[in-house]
């Protein structure tokens, strides 16, 4: 028994060690990346090297350790990494994803400018969310005039937190919300004034394949088209998709819900707006440069919208 005891506490002891060389392998390794992403690629292969001494199975400190390597320094067991790389933590974060960017970037920098390099750090938004990612913490994208334009964090290499996208005269336009206990990411959209428009409800990454939409809940009703205005619909929102429970418009639908639909005789685009309890045709405008395609006299016809007018594109 005594024995049995021994091997038991042996094994708990063995089993801490592993994990405290495990989180200081993970914090090694970021500073590493802080490292790598100021320009000191040689300070960063050593705090690459020393968070794979104290784990080995750190597969973004190998991925770090081979892009902060020379060209010269590369072996080919090296390259062998490239090709034998595992899957990933998540869908969204890929090993071969990291490693592919990490290495085009390199190629890139032989080539480039300091100035443009240095552009690339404060305005890329891809580039910056990147670096943001591999170094575990917050982001911040600016535009020509030193505005910020998003802004975010990531946690455990994932997004957190609130994230923020600005649109004209520097007004926020849209917002995620990540969850920390499941995948869900609230969307916010805003009118110019801060007031909640509309408001989304997905699983994945929202704006990528990933990002899937199961709930949609309108306060403003946005109007389609160049001339863009809100209209008040509901306090507390109205829904307009529920993948779960789907949604019947009848005499109860609030006024200036807008419904877009194809009218498969036209082959167009039509519009109809609530009111009163019944639904009515709405006008709208497209967007300048929507292209349609439309039935005319039976022929199929093309046009460009261009400041709210229809224009022929001649074939």
């Amino acid at each position: 028994m005594k024995y049995l005891i021994i091997i038991a506490v042996f094994f708990v002891h063995n089993s801490n060690s592993q994990n405290l060389d495990s989180i200081q392998s993970l914090k090694t390794e970021i500073k590493g990346w802080e490292l790598y992403f100021e320009g000191n690629k040689k300070e960063a292969k050593n705090k690459f090297e020393k968070a794979l001494e104290l784990d080995s199975t750190n597969v973004l400190a190998k991925i770090g350790f081979f892009n902060s390597k020379s060209e010269s320094e590369l072996s080919e067991s090296d390259y062998e990494l490239v090709d034998n790389l595992p899957e990933g933590p998540t869908k969204q974060f890929k090993y071969s994803d990291v490693m592919f960017a990490l290495m085009m970037t390199n190629q890139i920098d032989e080539q480039m400018p300091d100035s443009l390099i240095q552009m690339r750090k404060k305005y890329d938004p891809e580039y910056i969310k990147f670096r943001a990612q591999l170094t575990d913490s917050k982001f911040v994208v600016y535009n020509d005039e030193g505005e910020v334009i998003k802004s975010g964090e990531f946690r455990n290499r994932k997004p957190s937190g609130i994230w923020k996208s600005y649109g004209y005269r520097n007004k926020l336009h849209h917002s995620f919300t990540f969850s920390k206990e499941t995948d869900t990411v609230v969307i916010k959209y805003y009118k110019p004034d801060g007031d909640i428009a509309k408001k989304e409800l997905t699983t994945g990454m929202p704006f990528t394949n990933e990002g899937k939409k199961f709930k949609e809940i309108v306060y403003w009703q946005e109007t389609p088209g160049k001339n863009i205005e809100y209209l008040f619909v509901s306090k507390d929102g109205f829904t307009v998709f529920d993948r779960e429970n789907p949604v019947v418009f009848d005499k109860s639908t609030p006024d200036n819900i807008i419904q877009m639909s194809f009218n498969p005789d036209t082959h167009s685009q039509e519009a109809f707006i609530w009111k009163n309890g019944k639904k009515i045709p709405y006008e709208f405008c497209p967007y300048d440069g929507t292209t349609v395609t439309c039935l005319e006299n039976g022929k199929k016809k093309s046009y460009r919208w261009e400041d709210c007018k229809k224009i022929p594109i001649e074939k």
